[in-house]
């Protein structure tokens, strides 16, 4: 069986997975993303991974959005353990696919992250624009605990069904 390969975009997505207290030594040296899309999975905690730093009123997505204000940002995969990526691409075919939420205020950005989203194997969820990012990110903790400090392993999915 022929292996179907996607089309390759006309311009890189900017994938950012970096400790928030890294972002501006990171942006430095990545130079101009001024048109680009920026599908970001990082999290806004301390240099402890305690808590976060920034919370209730913004989130890390749109404080990252107000650096990069020409980049079109969108929040994804922050919310699944990074453990169960190759689990569920080996699956994909199957159905119910696990669900993964992103959010951001660019339509077409958001529909490449729909894109890599499904292509991983997850059914892809929006949940609305950027600032819901602020709502994503805890939920993000919260699959992190249950993950890591739970006695089933990292391994962990969650799905929305209707």
């Amino acid at each position: 069986m022929p292996v179907r390969r996607a089309k390759p975009l006309r311009t890189p997505t900017p994938f950012l997975a970096v400790h928030w207290s890294r972002i501006d030594d990171v942006l430095k040296q990545v130079g101009n993303l001024s048109g680009k899309a920026i599908i970001t999975c990082s999290l806004p905690m301390d240099a402890g991974n305690t808590r976060f730093i920034i919370a209730n009123n913004s989130s890390e997505a749109e404080e990252l959005a107000k650096i990069v204000p020409k980049a079109g940002v969108v929040s994804a995969f922050n919310t699944v353990p990074s453990e169960v990526l190759f689990g569920v691409y080996e699956a994909k075919r199957k159905a119910p696919r696990p669900s993964l939420v992103y959010c951001g205020d660019d339509e077409s950005v958001k529909r490449v992250a729909a894109g890599l989203i499904r292509d991983v194997g997850f059914e892809p969820v929006d949940a609305g624009p950027l600032r819901v990012a602020r709502y994503t990110e805890p939920f993000a903790l919260l699959v992190a605990q249950l993950a890591y400090e739970g006695d089933e392993g990292p391994e962990l999915t969650y799905r929305f069904a209707k």
